[in-house]
């Protein structure tokens, strides 16, 4: 027998342990040392970030107490048959002068006689769900890695475009003096040094813009790892991982397996289980619930034996729940098609949206370079006194403008990276996924595939 035990909750209490999070925990630290990191960690990269997340958000400890209750259900669902227990206690009105007492005392015990199938299909069903919330603690893995990255990208873009746009406002700013040494030379028009002045502004604006998106994007990070902000100053960030180029499975069967070891295909695949061990239940219950019940009484000395038996039909053959149970059945197995159907759309749009990004980013980064080497051109140029420096200041400025361009297409095919990621469920770049810990099912174990 257990007795009651309370578990209030202490919302000041879970506040600090909230603010008392850090990057260099002790509990941290053996955790990512548990799951093949290393430490001390110099620069966060997208593996030790989502090892962070991993360790501290909130979404896996949700899902891995939903998966435990689930389970406990499951057993206390399926327990052995009770038996009843049902004391008799007699009175007699009429009295003989042999009878010592007018009580007869005695009990009876009732037996229910169960089907195996019947236990069968309540066990599998169970099972099938147990098993379905057990991948959801897969699925909601890949979700908080999918926000890191997401949000890592944001970070690593907005630092990349407002150091851009820092070289651009130092450019512009050095242009707008030599025009205006120009102008007061007679060499220059005011048009010119107006425009020069209005470009000044117009990127001054945007480095403000940029540097307020990445502080959103600081927040966001923060958010996604579940630290506070606070402990996210200072840390030095590695965007290697997201840099790297991906190698998509070109091959069919690598692809159709990837779609189908969906986590969310899997665990819809369980619970298409659980609703046909449903029909099955349904069906065994069609027959009689039958039990019997042998009882024994005192009856003056007298020892009264008996056995009862008690027979239930099912009403209407129990046709009304099998219909139910085999409409449910279908439903699970219409949701089935439709979620396999998106998820090789999805797959297909981000295949071909991705390989679009690369082709043009290509194309754009080869650009980029022939600025590069123009402006080298000029700055040759420019040392043997064929160009001034307003033409070496304009062309630096263009190759500015053409860095941007090719960070813009970068950040779209890398975005277009992870929602291609996200269609496969399969990192393609960064390295495997870490493995989830406190998932005793096999069945996620797959979620640290390479």
């Amino acid at each position: 027998m257990q007795s009651y035990r309370a578990a209030p909750i202490d919302a000041t209490t879970s506040a600090r342990s909230f603010e008392a999070r850090t990057l260099g925990a002790p509990e941290l630290k053996e955790y990512m040392l548990a799951n093949g990191s290393i430490w001390p960690v110099e620069h966060w990269g997208l593996g030790e970030l989502t090892l962070v997340a991993f360790h501290y958000h909130s979404d896996l400890r949700v899902a891995r107490a939903q998966a435990k209750a689930v389970r406990a259900e499951g057993a206390a669902a399926t327990p052995r048959l009770p038996l009843g227990l049902t004391p008799r206690l007699e009175h007699h009105s009429l009295r003989t002068a042999d009878q010592s007492s007018p009580w007869s005392l005695g009990f009876e015990i009732e037996i229910p006689l169960s089907y195996a199938s019947t236990g069968e299909a309540i066990r599998s069903r169970h099972d099938a769900l147990a098993q379905a919330a057990e991948l959801k603690i897969g699925a909601a893995a890949w979700e908080v890695r999918a926000r890191v990255r997401a949000r890592l990208l944001d970070l690593y873009g907005s630092q990349a475009e407002a150091q851009l746009l820092e070289q651009e406002t130092a450019a512009r700013e050095a242009l707008l003096k030599l025009l205006e040494q120009r102008l007061h030379a007679g060499a220059a028009s005011t048009v010119e040094v107006n425009n020069a002045r209005l470009a000044l502004i117009d990127v001054q604006s945007r480095l403000q813009v940029a540097r307020s998106a990445h502080e959103r994007a600081f927040v966001a990070l923060a958010e996604a790892l579940a630290i506070p902000l606070s402990t996210l100053r200072g840390a030095a960030f590695d965007y290697a991982e997201l840099q790297r180029a991906a190698t998509v499975p070109q091959d069919v069967e690598m692809r159709r397996a990837a779609l189908l070891n969906r986590l969310d295909i899997r665990g819809k695949l369980f619970e298409y289980a659980a609703a046909e061990a449903d029909v099955r239940l349904e069906i065994a219950r069609q027959y009689p619930r039958v039990s019997i019940t042998p009882g024994f009484l005192w009856d003056q000395g007298d020892n009264i034996w008996s056995l009862a038996a008690t027979v239930v039909p099912a009403l209407l053959g129990n046709r009304p729940a099998i219909a139910a149970a085999q409409a449910r059945r279908e439903v699970e197995a219409s949701q089935f098609e439709a979620l396999q159907s998106k998820v090789i759309a999805q797959a297909q749009g981000a295949d071909a949206i991705y390989a679009s990004l690369a082709h043009a980013l290509a194309q754009s980064e080869q650009m980029s370079a022939l600025q590069t080497a123009r402006v080298q051109q000029i700055e040759r140029q420019f040392a043997a006194g064929y160009a001034d420096r307003v033409e070496l200041t304009a062309v630096r400025l263009e190759t500015i403008n053409a860095q941007r361009a090719a960070l813009a297409l970068r950040l779209e095919a890398l975005r277009a990276q992870g929602a291609l990621e996200d269609a496969l469920q399969v990192p393609l770049a960064g390295g495997p996924l870490p493995r989830v810990p406190d998932t005793p099912s096999a069945s996620v174990t797959g979620l640290a595939r390479q």
